[in-house]
Protein backbone atom coordinates (compact mmCIF):
# COMPACT_ATOMS: atom_id res chain seq x y z
CA UNK A 1 0.00 0.00 0.00
CA UNK A 2 1.34 3.42 -1.30
CA UNK A 3 1.48 6.02 1.65
CA UNK A 4 -0.03 9.53 0.72
CA UNK A 5 1.13 12.65 2.84
CA UNK A 6 -1.87 14.05 4.07
CA UNK A 7 -2.78 17.49 2.57
CA UNK A 8 -2.60 20.84 4.14
CA UNK A 9 -5.75 20.61 6.01
CA UNK A 10 -4.54 17.12 7.72
CA UNK A 11 -1.27 18.43 8.28
CA UNK A 12 -2.48 21.40 10.25
CA UNK A 13 -5.13 19.14 12.23
CA UNK A 14 -1.96 16.94 13.37
CA UNK A 15 -0.05 19.64 14.20
CA UNK A 16 -2.44 21.74 16.22
CA UNK A 17 -3.05 18.78 17.98
CA UNK A 18 0.18 17.38 18.80
CA UNK A 19 0.87 20.70 20.62
CA UNK A 20 -2.02 20.63 22.34
CA UNK A 21 -1.21 17.08 23.17
CA UNK A 22 2.15 18.26 24.59
CA UNK A 23 0.92 21.34 26.46
CA UNK A 24 -1.95 19.62 28.11
CA UNK A 25 0.57 16.53 29.22
CA UNK A 26 2.96 19.27 30.08
CA UNK A 27 0.40 21.09 32.31
CA UNK A 28 -0.86 17.93 33.96
CA UNK A 29 2.19 16.50 34.99
CA UNK A 30 3.04 19.76 36.49
CA UNK A 31 -0.50 20.33 37.93
CA UNK A 32 0.03 16.57 39.39
CA UNK A 33 3.61 17.66 40.86
CA UNK A 34 2.44 20.72 42.63
CA UNK A 35 -0.94 19.00 44.00
CA UNK A 36 1.59 16.40 45.77
CA UNK A 37 3.92 18.89 46.97
CA UNK A 38 0.79 21.23 48.44
CA UNK A 39 -0.58 18.13 49.98
CA UNK A 40 2.70 17.02 51.41
CA UNK A 41 3.50 20.46 52.23
CA UNK A 42 0.36 20.78 54.27
CA UNK A 43 0.99 17.16 56.38
CA UNK A 44 4.04 18.60 57.52
CA UNK A 45 2.38 21.43 58.92
CA UNK A 46 -0.28 19.32 60.62
CA UNK A 47 2.91 16.81 62.14
CA UNK A 48 5.10 19.79 63.10
CA UNK A 49 2.10 21.39 65.07
CA UNK A 50 1.10 18.12 66.52
CA UNK A 51 4.82 17.65 67.63
CA UNK A 52 5.23 21.14 69.30
CA UNK A 53 1.83 20.05 71.59
CA UNK A 54 3.46 16.92 72.50
CA UNK A 55 6.76 19.16 73.20
CA UNK A 56 4.87 21.52 75.39
CA UNK A 57 3.23 18.43 76.89
CA UNK A 58 6.19 16.74 77.44
CA UNK A 59 7.70 20.18 79.98
CA UNK A 60 5.04 18.60 82.56
CA UNK A 61 4.49 15.44 84.14
CA UNK A 62 4.11 12.75 80.23
CA UNK A 63 1.50 10.76 80.75
CA UNK A 64 1.71 7.54 79.03
CA UNK A 65 -1.30 7.52 76.75
CA UNK A 66 -1.00 10.49 74.50
CA UNK A 67 -4.74 12.04 74.05
CA UNK A 68 -5.75 11.49 71.03
CA UNK A 69 -6.29 14.17 67.87
CA UNK A 70 -9.46 13.75 65.19
CA UNK A 71 -7.18 12.57 62.68
CA UNK A 72 -7.41 8.42 63.22
CA UNK A 73 -4.66 8.41 61.06
CA UNK A 74 -2.17 9.65 62.75
CA UNK A 75 -0.05 8.18 65.50
CA UNK A 76 2.94 9.59 67.81
CA UNK A 77 5.60 7.73 69.86
CA UNK A 78 8.36 9.47 72.60
CA UNK A 79 11.15 8.15 72.39
CA UNK A 80 14.05 8.19 75.22
CA UNK A 81 17.54 8.46 74.00
CA UNK A 82 18.14 4.26 73.92
CA UNK A 83 14.67 3.97 71.78
CA UNK A 84 12.41 2.71 74.54
CA UNK A 85 8.64 4.11 74.22
CA UNK A 86 7.63 6.52 77.27
CA UNK A 87 4.73 7.36 75.57
CA UNK A 88 2.53 6.95 72.37
CA UNK A 89 -0.72 7.59 71.08
CA UNK A 90 -3.86 5.23 72.23
CA UNK A 91 -4.25 3.91 68.76
CA UNK A 92 -0.78 2.30 69.08
CA UNK A 93 -0.35 1.55 72.36
CA UNK A 94 2.10 -0.80 73.72
CA UNK A 95 3.61 -1.42 69.79
CA UNK A 96 7.19 -0.98 69.51
CA UNK A 97 8.82 2.18 68.57
CA UNK A 98 8.22 3.12 65.01
CA UNK A 99 11.61 4.72 64.48
CA UNK A 100 15.18 4.49 66.35
CA UNK A 101 16.51 7.90 67.28
CA UNK A 102 19.67 9.00 66.11
CA UNK A 103 22.28 10.21 68.85
CA UNK A 104 23.27 13.85 68.54
CA UNK A 105 20.27 14.99 66.60
CA UNK A 106 19.48 18.22 67.34
CA UNK A 107 17.49 19.53 64.13
CA UNK A 108 13.68 18.14 63.25
CA UNK A 109 13.93 15.18 60.71
CA UNK A 110 11.09 14.33 58.08
CA UNK A 111 11.06 11.60 55.83
CA UNK A 112 8.46 9.07 53.91
CA UNK A 113 8.85 5.56 55.28
CA UNK A 114 6.68 2.70 54.40
CA UNK A 115 7.96 0.16 55.95
CA UNK A 116 6.63 0.64 59.68
CA UNK A 117 5.09 -1.59 62.04
CA UNK A 118 1.52 -0.12 61.58
CA UNK A 119 -0.68 0.54 58.61
CA UNK A 120 -0.10 -2.96 56.93
CA UNK A 121 2.65 -1.19 54.48
CA UNK A 122 0.54 2.32 53.79
CA UNK A 123 2.96 5.22 53.49
CA UNK A 124 3.68 7.51 56.50
CA UNK A 125 5.28 10.73 56.74
CA UNK A 126 7.51 11.29 59.77
CA UNK A 127 8.31 13.44 61.75
CA UNK A 128 11.46 13.31 64.24
CA UNK A 129 11.85 16.13 66.72
CA UNK A 130 14.64 16.23 69.26
CA UNK A 131 13.46 17.81 72.53
CA UNK A 132 15.17 18.11 75.93
CA UNK A 133 18.48 18.23 77.72
CA UNK A 134 22.00 16.20 76.11
CA UNK A 135 21.54 13.83 79.15
CA UNK A 136 17.59 13.32 79.02
CA UNK A 137 17.05 13.72 75.55
CA UNK A 138 13.37 12.55 74.38
CA UNK A 139 12.26 12.16 70.38
CA UNK A 140 9.15 12.82 69.52
CA UNK A 141 8.06 10.92 66.05
CA UNK A 142 4.61 11.98 64.55
CA UNK A 143 3.22 9.51 61.52
CA UNK A 144 1.02 10.96 59.12
CA UNK A 145 -0.26 8.39 56.87
CA UNK A 146 -0.31 9.83 53.61
CA UNK A 147 -3.19 7.90 52.06
CA UNK A 148 -5.52 10.77 51.69
CA UNK A 149 -2.39 12.26 49.57
CA UNK A 150 -2.19 9.15 47.69
CA UNK A 151 -5.92 8.76 46.98
CA UNK A 152 -5.92 13.09 45.76
CA UNK A 153 -3.24 12.49 43.60
CA UNK A 154 -4.34 9.41 41.89
CA UNK A 155 -8.01 10.88 41.26
CA UNK A 156 -5.78 13.92 39.53
CA UNK A 157 -4.09 11.50 37.69
CA UNK A 158 -7.18 9.47 36.19
CA UNK A 159 -9.61 12.76 35.86
CA UNK A 160 -6.15 13.91 33.45
CA UNK A 161 -6.33 10.56 31.68
CA UNK A 162 -10.18 11.20 31.34
CA UNK A 163 -10.05 14.72 30.27
CA UNK A 164 -6.90 14.30 28.09
CA UNK A 165 -8.37 12.41 25.22
CA UNK A 166 -11.37 14.45 25.10
CA UNK A 167 -9.92 17.92 24.92
CA UNK A 168 -7.51 16.13 21.72
CA UNK A 169 -10.09 14.60 19.95
CA UNK A 170 -12.11 18.36 20.31
CA UNK A 171 -8.91 20.21 18.88
CA UNK A 172 -8.85 17.81 16.05
CA UNK A 173 -12.15 18.38 15.42
CA UNK A 174 -12.15 22.15 15.83
CA UNK A 175 -9.35 22.00 14.13
CA UNK A 176 -10.45 20.37 10.79
CA UNK A 177 -13.77 22.46 10.61
CA UNK A 178 -12.12 25.98 10.78
CA UNK A 179 -9.03 24.55 8.72
CA UNK A 180 -11.43 23.70 6.10
CA UNK A 181 -13.72 26.73 6.17
CA UNK A 182 -10.43 28.97 6.26
CA UNK A 183 -9.70 26.95 3.00
CA UNK A 184 -12.92 27.05 1.33
CA UNK A 185 -12.35 30.09 -0.42
CA UNK A 186 -9.13 28.90 -2.05
CA UNK A 187 -11.54 25.87 -3.10
CA UNK A 188 -13.75 28.26 -4.86
CA UNK A 189 -10.68 29.96 -6.11
CA UNK A 190 -9.67 26.57 -7.67
CA UNK A 191 -12.71 25.99 -8.97
CA UNK A 192 -12.78 28.95 -10.68
CA UNK A 193 -9.66 28.99 -12.54
CA UNK A 194 -10.99 24.80 -13.19
CA UNK A 195 -13.48 26.57 -15.32
CA UNK A 196 -12.36 29.15 -16.88
CA UNK A 197 -11.41 28.18 -20.54
CA UNK A 198 -8.53 28.65 -22.90
CA UNK A 199 -10.75 30.17 -25.25
CA UNK A 200 -12.40 32.54 -22.82
CA UNK A 201 -10.24 34.46 -20.26
CA UNK A 202 -13.05 37.29 -19.22
CA UNK A 203 -14.08 35.45 -15.94
CA UNK A 204 -12.40 36.03 -12.54
CA UNK A 205 -11.97 34.19 -9.56
CA UNK A 206 -14.25 35.08 -6.56
CA UNK A 207 -12.85 37.33 -4.08
CA UNK A 208 -13.14 36.32 -0.27
CA UNK A 209 -14.86 38.63 1.93
CA UNK A 210 -11.91 38.87 4.26
CA UNK A 211 -9.14 40.86 3.16
CA UNK A 212 -6.62 38.65 4.15
CA UNK A 213 -3.92 36.43 2.36
CA UNK A 214 -6.16 34.18 0.45
CA UNK A 215 -8.03 37.88 -0.77
CA UNK A 216 -4.80 39.18 -1.85
CA UNK A 217 -4.08 35.70 -3.99
CA UNK A 218 -7.33 35.76 -5.39
CA UNK A 219 -6.69 39.42 -6.54
CA UNK A 220 -3.17 38.18 -7.97
CA UNK A 221 -4.93 35.73 -9.74
CA UNK A 222 -7.05 37.92 -11.23
CA UNK A 223 -4.24 40.87 -12.12
CA UNK A 224 -2.88 37.78 -13.76
CA UNK A 225 -5.45 36.40 -15.82
CA UNK A 226 -6.09 40.06 -16.66
CA UNK A 227 -2.58 40.10 -18.07
CA UNK A 228 -3.73 37.07 -20.08
CA UNK A 229 -6.53 37.95 -21.45
CA UNK A 230 -4.73 41.25 -22.53
CA UNK A 231 -1.55 39.28 -23.90
CA UNK A 232 -4.06 36.97 -25.86
CA UNK A 233 -6.14 40.20 -27.31
CA UNK A 234 -2.95 41.70 -28.21
CA UNK A 235 -2.37 38.43 -29.68
CA UNK A 236 -5.03 38.28 -31.83
CA UNK A 237 -5.02 41.59 -32.98
CA UNK A 238 -0.60 41.07 -34.11
CA UNK A 239 -2.10 37.60 -35.83
CA UNK A 240 -4.94 39.44 -37.65
CA UNK A 241 -2.85 42.82 -38.16
CA UNK A 242 0.42 40.66 -39.93
CA UNK A 243 -2.14 38.61 -42.05
CA UNK A 244 -3.32 42.05 -43.02
CA UNK A 245 0.25 43.34 -43.90
CA UNK A 246 1.71 40.26 -45.20
CA UNK A 247 -1.58 40.19 -47.58
CA UNK A 248 -0.84 43.47 -49.65
CA UNK A 249 2.86 42.46 -51.02
CA UNK A 250 1.71 39.26 -51.98
CA UNK A 251 -1.37 40.65 -53.73
CA UNK A 252 1.05 43.27 -55.27
CA UNK A 253 3.37 40.75 -56.47
CA UNK A 254 0.90 38.28 -57.70
CA UNK A 255 -0.71 41.35 -60.13
CA UNK A 256 2.50 42.33 -60.81
CA UNK A 257 3.32 38.68 -62.22
CA UNK A 258 -0.11 37.90 -63.77
CA UNK A 259 0.32 41.34 -65.87
CA UNK A 260 3.81 40.27 -66.61
CA UNK A 261 2.57 36.73 -67.20
CA UNK A 262 -0.15 37.71 -70.02
CA UNK A 263 1.74 40.71 -71.95
CA UNK A 264 4.66 38.71 -72.59
CA UNK A 265 7.07 41.90 -72.79
CA UNK A 266 10.78 41.37 -71.64
CA UNK A 267 10.97 45.35 -70.86
CA UNK A 268 7.60 45.07 -68.31
CA UNK A 269 9.42 41.88 -67.12
CA UNK A 270 12.44 44.10 -66.02
CA UNK A 271 9.70 46.48 -64.64
CA UNK A 272 8.09 43.67 -62.72
CA UNK A 273 11.17 42.67 -61.55
CA UNK A 274 12.25 45.80 -60.01
CA UNK A 275 8.57 45.81 -58.40
CA UNK A 276 9.18 42.37 -56.99
CA UNK A 277 12.27 43.14 -55.56
CA UNK A 278 10.91 46.25 -53.97
CA UNK A 279 7.99 44.04 -52.30
CA UNK A 280 10.25 41.24 -50.84
CA UNK A 281 12.53 44.37 -49.60
CA UNK A 282 9.03 45.46 -47.60
CA UNK A 283 8.43 42.08 -47.03
CA UNK A 284 12.00 41.15 -45.04
CA UNK A 285 11.49 44.49 -43.30
CA UNK A 286 8.38 43.39 -42.40
CA UNK A 287 9.33 40.03 -41.03
CA UNK A 288 12.22 41.08 -39.47
CA UNK A 289 10.27 43.90 -37.38
CA UNK A 290 7.58 40.89 -36.26
CA UNK A 291 10.63 38.46 -34.96
CA UNK A 292 12.03 41.23 -33.19
CA UNK A 293 8.23 42.10 -31.36
CA UNK A 294 8.05 38.53 -30.70
CA UNK A 295 10.98 38.14 -28.85
CA UNK A 296 10.73 41.13 -27.26
CA UNK A 297 7.19 39.74 -26.09
CA UNK A 298 9.26 36.46 -25.51
CA UNK A 299 11.62 38.86 -22.88
CA UNK A 300 14.36 37.38 -24.61
CA UNK A 301 16.94 39.09 -22.48
CA UNK A 302 19.15 41.62 -24.61
CA UNK A 303 22.93 41.79 -24.70
CA UNK A 304 24.19 44.12 -21.67
CA UNK A 305 27.28 46.01 -22.61
CA UNK A 306 28.11 49.28 -22.23
CA UNK A 307 27.21 51.72 -25.02
CA UNK A 308 28.83 55.42 -25.56
CA UNK A 309 24.80 56.83 -26.21
CA UNK A 310 26.65 59.93 -27.45
CA UNK A 311 28.57 58.33 -30.12
CA UNK A 312 25.36 56.36 -31.04
CA UNK A 313 23.14 59.76 -31.58
CA UNK A 314 26.21 61.02 -33.37
CA UNK A 315 26.16 57.74 -35.66
CA UNK A 316 22.59 58.16 -36.76
CA UNK A 317 22.70 61.94 -36.98
CA UNK A 318 25.41 61.19 -39.94
CA UNK A 319 23.43 58.83 -41.48
CA UNK A 320 20.66 60.58 -41.37
CA UNK A 321 22.64 63.31 -42.90
CA UNK A 322 23.74 60.54 -46.14
CA UNK A 323 20.44 59.31 -47.22
CA UNK A 324 17.30 61.89 -46.56
CA UNK A 325 16.83 65.37 -47.81
CA UNK A 326 16.60 67.40 -44.20
CA UNK A 327 18.59 69.71 -42.51
CA UNK A 328 20.11 67.80 -39.97
CA UNK A 329 21.06 69.76 -35.79
CA UNK A 330 22.49 68.17 -33.09
CA UNK A 331 23.46 70.37 -30.24
CA UNK A 332 26.67 69.19 -28.58
CA UNK A 333 26.46 65.66 -26.89
CA UNK A 334 27.80 64.96 -23.89
CA UNK A 335 29.74 61.59 -22.97
CA UNK A 336 26.98 59.19 -21.43
CA UNK A 337 27.04 55.80 -21.20
CA UNK A 338 24.47 52.97 -21.08
CA UNK A 339 23.81 49.46 -20.08
CA UNK A 340 22.35 47.58 -23.20
CA UNK A 341 22.27 46.29 -26.44
CA UNK A 342 24.06 48.75 -28.41
CA UNK A 343 22.45 47.36 -31.60
CA UNK A 344 18.90 48.02 -30.53
CA UNK A 345 19.37 51.17 -28.80
CA UNK A 346 20.61 52.26 -32.54
CA UNK A 347 17.94 50.64 -34.33
CA UNK A 348 15.44 52.87 -31.67
CA UNK A 349 17.30 56.12 -32.24
CA UNK A 350 17.47 54.99 -36.21
CA UNK A 351 13.49 54.97 -36.00
CA UNK A 352 13.14 57.98 -34.46
CA UNK A 353 15.55 59.67 -36.55
CA UNK A 354 13.77 57.92 -39.95
CA UNK A 355 10.60 58.88 -38.79
CA UNK A 356 11.35 62.89 -37.50
CA UNK A 357 12.90 62.75 -41.18
CA UNK A 358 9.74 61.61 -42.73
CA UNK A 359 7.53 64.12 -41.35
CA UNK A 360 9.84 67.30 -40.83
CA UNK A 361 9.04 70.38 -43.19
CA UNK A 362 12.96 70.98 -43.35
CA UNK A 363 15.14 70.43 -40.27
CA UNK A 364 15.10 67.27 -37.82
CA UNK A 365 16.87 68.41 -34.40
CA UNK A 366 19.03 65.71 -32.17
CA UNK A 367 19.96 66.20 -28.26
CA UNK A 368 21.51 64.38 -25.80
CA UNK A 369 21.43 65.37 -22.01
CA UNK A 370 21.09 64.24 -18.30
CA UNK A 371 18.84 64.11 -16.04
CA UNK A 372 20.37 62.52 -12.92
CA UNK A 373 20.33 59.08 -13.25
CA UNK A 374 18.58 59.30 -16.62
CA UNK A 375 20.09 60.13 -20.22
CA UNK A 376 17.81 61.40 -22.50
CA UNK A 377 17.53 61.45 -26.20
CA UNK A 378 15.04 63.94 -27.64
CA UNK A 379 14.43 63.64 -31.56
CA UNK A 380 12.34 66.06 -33.01
CA UNK A 381 10.74 67.58 -36.59
CA UNK A 382 9.63 70.89 -37.23
CA UNK A 383 6.65 68.93 -39.61
CA UNK A 384 2.79 69.11 -39.06
CA UNK A 385 3.19 67.05 -35.71
CA UNK A 386 0.55 64.50 -34.19
CA UNK A 387 -2.87 65.02 -33.89
CA UNK A 388 -3.99 65.55 -29.58
CA UNK A 389 -6.54 62.44 -30.98
CA UNK A 390 -3.51 60.00 -32.15
CA UNK A 391 -1.10 60.84 -29.23
CA UNK A 392 -1.05 57.61 -27.72
CA UNK A 393 -2.28 55.21 -30.51
CA UNK A 394 0.78 56.20 -32.70
CA UNK A 395 2.78 53.71 -30.41
CA UNK A 396 0.57 50.99 -31.29
CA UNK A 397 1.24 47.88 -33.43
CA UNK A 398 0.48 48.47 -37.39
CA UNK A 399 -0.38 51.88 -36.78
CA UNK A 400 -0.07 54.44 -39.23
CA UNK A 401 -1.60 58.26 -39.56
CA UNK A 402 -3.24 58.58 -42.78
CA UNK A 403 -0.53 61.44 -43.46
CA UNK A 404 1.98 59.06 -43.01
CA UNK A 405 0.31 56.69 -45.31
CA UNK A 406 0.35 59.07 -47.97
CA UNK A 407 4.13 60.21 -47.64
CA UNK A 408 5.86 56.79 -46.12
CA UNK A 409 7.12 54.19 -48.27
CA UNK A 410 6.58 50.92 -47.65
CA UNK A 411 6.17 51.81 -43.90
CA UNK A 412 4.75 48.49 -41.90
CA UNK A 413 3.66 51.02 -38.81
CA UNK A 414 5.62 48.98 -36.39
CA UNK A 415 8.84 51.49 -35.52
CA UNK A 416 7.50 53.37 -32.74
CA UNK A 417 5.82 49.81 -31.48
CA UNK A 418 9.49 48.36 -31.04
CA UNK A 419 11.29 51.02 -30.35
CA UNK A 420 9.10 51.55 -27.15
CA UNK A 421 9.15 47.87 -26.31
CA UNK A 422 13.11 48.19 -27.16
CA UNK A 423 13.00 51.13 -24.45
CA UNK A 424 10.74 49.47 -21.62
CA UNK A 425 13.03 46.20 -22.05
CA UNK A 426 16.28 48.32 -21.60
CA UNK A 427 14.59 49.88 -18.17
CA UNK A 428 13.69 52.72 -19.99
CA UNK A 429 10.79 54.65 -21.51
CA UNK A 430 9.76 56.29 -25.00
CA UNK A 431 7.00 59.08 -24.79
CA UNK A 432 5.82 61.82 -27.18
CA UNK A 433 6.44 64.92 -25.48
CA UNK A 434 3.57 67.17 -25.14
CA UNK A 435 2.91 70.03 -28.21
CA UNK A 436 4.59 73.60 -27.61
CA UNK A 437 4.62 76.69 -29.40
CA UNK A 438 6.44 75.67 -32.31
CA UNK A 439 5.38 72.72 -34.49
CA UNK A 440 6.43 69.66 -34.89
CA UNK A 441 6.61 66.57 -33.06
CA UNK A 442 9.49 65.77 -30.21
CA UNK A 443 10.19 62.22 -28.88
CA UNK A 444 11.99 61.46 -25.71
CA UNK A 445 14.04 58.48 -25.51
CA UNK A 446 14.88 57.62 -21.27
CA UNK A 447 17.41 55.42 -20.40
CA UNK A 448 18.89 54.76 -16.96
CA UNK A 449 22.61 55.62 -16.63
CA UNK A 450 25.45 53.23 -16.33
CA UNK A 451 27.34 53.00 -12.70
CA UNK A 452 29.80 54.30 -14.04
CA UNK A 453 28.45 57.33 -15.38
CA UNK A 454 26.24 57.83 -12.33
CA UNK A 455 29.44 58.19 -9.71
CA UNK A 456 30.28 60.82 -12.46
CA UNK A 457 29.59 64.50 -11.40
CA UNK A 458 26.84 66.75 -12.87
Amino acid sequence: MTWTRPGVRGRITLAATAAVAIVLALAGVALVVLLQRDLLAGVDTSARTRAQDIVALSNGTLPSVLPATQDDASVVQVLDSNGRVLAASGNIEGENALVQPNPGQTASQISTLSALPIGGGERFRVLQETTGPPTAQRTIVVALSLAPVDEAVQSARSLLFQVLPAALLLTALVTWRGVGRALAPVERIRRGVAEIGGGDLSKRVPLPAARDEVHRLAETMNSMLDRLEASAGRQRRFVADASHELRSPLANMQASLEVALARQDLALWQETGQDLQGEYDRMQHLVEDLLLLARLDGRIPLAHDDVDLDDVVHEEAERLRRHADVTVHVVPLPALRVRGDGARLAQVVGNLADNAARHAATTVSLSLRRDGDWAIVQVADDGPGVPLEDRIRIFDRFTRLDLARARDSGGSGLGLAISREIAQAHGGTLNLLPGGAEPGAAFELRLPLAATTRSDPL
